[in-house]
């Protein structure tokens, strides 16, 4: 007997695109069955009937920000459950001085699954209007190694922001450093690009395969667009090398008119990602939350199977979790997003108030955490019990 068992749901395989009906079973926090559906149910302490619902594998959002009790920009972590999010990765709220004390406050007893990014600068990043300190004298290899060593598993990466208000005199330096520090720690690097101090190109020539471009459509200061609306060749041998480019849209790094731009030149996110904080989880109309960000994605022309990928097959496969997490597949985990997809009109925001249409919009009903029901919306199927 299975403990859960969804029934006629739709399922994607984001590989070929094709669509089927499934019978997905649950047994003690992982996926224990996935089949075509049929019409002989096998017995479940739950069954959940899902004709017209799409069951997705747990959204992962690697950019968000959880340190609530050590920076303005933190949010509660499981608030993120009732977007489908299953995973979220805090892009370096904290550094070597606080991680202690956000892992202590704000990560341990959480629900969801989750890993840090840890901030070049030892203080992270404190809040808005507050500058992260990152020069040479700050910055400690050995602290860094020795909270990394400490939480094994825990920091998952190096996170970096070069906007000129942060990095002033010292342009592309601190990215350099961080770049040697993730070699030498064998973490990848993600660079905070919004109104950076060179052009985007120079930065992208930096970085690694599985470094991580991020807010890749803000529209402050030199963007990824050449003057004359082409993308800058950098960017795309960037990708192409395996450069992880990613969105980020949070409050201010989301201008339609670079992505529109960016998207006529066939550069699409690999990760979109949402930056979410308290002044923009269900609050901000230029974010919302993932979905809402990923449903801009299907207004701008990609399809279905290419943006749920990116909010689950590759942030697994960046964050080293694709054995386990990001596909709906026997002996996977099962962490499940259950969503409606609705046919409607609605509009679209970004951080500069301009508004696009869009007319297909993801919404989550129900979301599943190792085998748990742990949210169900007002318009959720209900769990039918034996």
């Amino acid at each position: 007997m299975f403990d859960l068992l969804f029934v006629d749901a739709n399922c994607l395989d984001c590989s070929t695109g094709l669509v089927r009906r499934c019978d997905v079973g649950v047994t003690d926090g992982q996926i224990a069955l996935v089949r075509e559906h049929r019409s002989d149910v096998p017995p479940a302490r739950y069954t959940v009937s899902c004709a017209g619902y799409w069951l997705f594998p747990g959204f992962l959002d690697v950019h968000t920000h959880l340190f609530a009790h050590g920076s303005t920009f933190g949010l509660d972590a499981d608030r993120l459950l009732t977007a489908g999010i299953t995973y979220a990765v805090d892009m370096g709220s904290s550094g070597w001085v606080n991680y202690p004390a956000f892992r202590m406050c704000d990560l341990a007893g959480k629900r969801i699954g989750h890993s840090a990014f840890l901030n070049l600068s030892p203080v992270g990043q404190p809040g808005k209007g507050i500058s992260e300190p990152l020069n040479e004298e700050v910055i400690s290899d050995k602290e860094m190694e020795k909270i990394i060593t400490q939480y094994p598993g825990e920091i998952t990466g190096i996170k970096i922001r070069i906007s000129r208000n942060i990095v002033g005199d010292l342009g592309l330096q601190p990215l350099r450093r961080a770049i040697e520090l993730g070699e030498r720690f064998g973490l990848p690097v993600c660079v905070h690009t919004t109104d950076p101090p060179t052009e985007a190109g120079e930065i992208a020539k930096l970085l690694r395969p599985g470094d991580i471009y991020s807010h890749m459509y803000h529209g402050q200061g030199k963007s990824i667009l050449r003057e004359d609306g082409s993308v800058e060749p950098e960017i795309c041998r960037a990708q192409e090398r395996g450069v992880y480019l990613e969105v980020g849209n949070g409050k201010k790094n989301f201008d339609f008119c670079v992505a529109e731009q960016a998207v006529r030149n066939d550069i699409f996110p690999d990760l979109i990602t949402s930056d979410s904080t308290p002044a923009t989880f269900h609050k901000d109309r230029s974010m919302w939350d993932l979905p809402f960000v990923v449903s801009k994605f299907l207004a701008l022309g990609m399809s279905l199977p290419d943006v749920i990928r990116s909010v689950t097959e590759t942030p697994a496969r960046a964050m080293g979790l694709s054995d386990r997490l990001g596909t709906v597949k026997e002996g996977f985990q099962a962490d499940l997003a259950l969503c409606l997809i609705r046919d409607m009109e609605q509009t679209l925001y970004d951080s500069f108030g301009n508004e696009r249409s869009g007319h297909r919009f993801i919404q989550p009903c129900m979301t599943v955490l190792r085998g748990e029901v742990v949210y169900q919306s007002d318009v959720a199927p209900g769990l039918g019990c034996v």
